[in-house]
């Protein structure tokens, strides 16, 4: 699982090209990015909307799921989730993961593997990001990614896997889950991981925010105090 995963991490960052446009004279997709003829589609299930009860009450997020063809329900399936979903899970923007997972799981250069995409939070008054932003300005996403706390890491494990798993059979084995994000997306998955490895054990961090926003800089020193966790970053 341990080489899979260094696959898989390589091969995204590669096929995706982090934030840079398809269409830039620079960068050019991958074939990995592409629908290739023969390879089966997953279905992407969504926009599904989560309504926290406890972890940030009055709050509603929209995330998608997807499922490969070759998931059949018969076994646990393996699990990668993104923070920012509604960047990842589009098949015409930069990064298309739903194409490059139809792509690298026909090969079994990756296990079965269900991927979640979850939008940050907002209230009543709030709106859901757009293809063109990240929404910190009309969204909780400043708030829910940066903070070091546990919070967002109870809204995971305690509100959003719950309602996949009525649907979908998920490893309970945090060495078959990854967890992923770009910017402050990506200091949020590392936080989730920090404080939960007993759920999430791989982390894929794009231009991760490890800054002083809501004090990221302080995570070399809490590393370096802490006791050993198994994470993979």
């Amino acid at each position: 699982m341990k080489k899979k995963f260094a696959c898989l991490a390589t091969a995204l960052l590669i096929a995706t090209g982090a934030f840079a446009a398809p269409t830039d004279d620079v960068y050019k997709l991958g074939p990995d990015s592409e629908y290739q003829p023969g390879v089966p589609q997953g279905k992407i299930v969504g926009p599904l909307t989560l309504e926290s009860k406890t972890v940030y009450p009055n709050t509603t997020r929209d995330y998608w799921v997807y499922v490969p063809a070759q998931y059949d329900g018969s076994k646990p399936a393996c699990l990668m989730l993104f923070q920012d979903g509604h960047f990842f899970v589009n098949t015409k923007g930069e990064y298309r993961i739903p194409v490059v997972f139809d792509n690298l799981i026909y090969r079994r250069e990756m296990p079965v593997t269900v991927a979640v995409f979850i939008n940050p939070g907002h209230g009543p008054e709030g709106k859901e990001a757009t293809d063109r932003e990240w929404g910190d300005q009309t969204n909780n996403r400043r708030v829910e990614y940066n903070a070091l706390d546990d919070k967002y890491s109870k809204l995971i494990i305690e509100e959003l896997l719950p309602a996949v798993k009525k649907e979908y059979k998920i490893s309970d084995n945090p060495d078959d889950r990854g967890i992923a994000g770009a910017s402050s997306g990506a200091i949020c998955a590392f936080t989730v991981a920090w404080h939960r490895p007993d759920q999430f054990r791989k982390v894929i961090s794009t231009i991760g925010s490890f800054t002083n926003i809501m004090g990221g800089h302080a995570y070399p020193d809490m590393i370096r105090h802490a006791e050993t966790k198994p994470i993979r970053v």
